[in-house]
């Protein structure tokens, strides 16, 4: 059986665009390189996150979740809208039948102006789907302070 995955985009800055477009500015890879000292204050960051659902295992809902270095709640949960169950199985009805196996996407952007962080480290994007048991890892990107 497939399994429901997601990714996440660290960046300074995400613009809308005309067209329904989105612009990532900043875009980071593992690493966010930081001067100064801890803890520090990032004026704005992003995030941008897809999470990817077989057909057969529609969404009621989707809350995200941000957890930041040697935090052990998150700073941020983020209900995410998602189609009605109807206006999934409609989306699917749809679908030519040599397309499959269908997956069901959403996604999000999360915007931090300003973040605060108190320590190097990870920080983790999650999401808690129909409520649980267990959260889905989006991706984490690794705050080093460059001496």
């Amino acid at each position: 059986m497939t399994e429901r995955y997601g990714y996440t985009i660290f960046c300074d800055d995400i613009r809308n665009e005309p067209g329904g477009k989105l612009t990532f500015v900043g875009c980071y890879n593992a690493v966010m390189f930081v001067s100064g000292c801890f803890p520090l204050s990032l004026p704005k960051f992003c995030t941008h996150l897809h999470i990817f659902s077989p057909a057969t295992q529609p969404y009621k809902s989707v809350v995200a979740r941000c957890y930041l270095p040697g935090e052990v709640d998150p700073i941020t949960e983020e209900t995410i809208e998602v189609p009605s169950l109807r206006d999934q199985e409609d989306l699917l009805k749809g679908l030519p039948k040599e397309t499959l196996p269908p997956f069901i996407v959403v996604a999000a952007s999360l915007i931090f102006a300003p973040l605060e962080i108190s320590r190097p480290g990870l920080i983790h994007i999650r999401a808690f789907i129909n409520n649980g048991p267990n959260e889905l890892h989006l991706g984490s990107l690794q705050i080093v302070a460059k001496t």
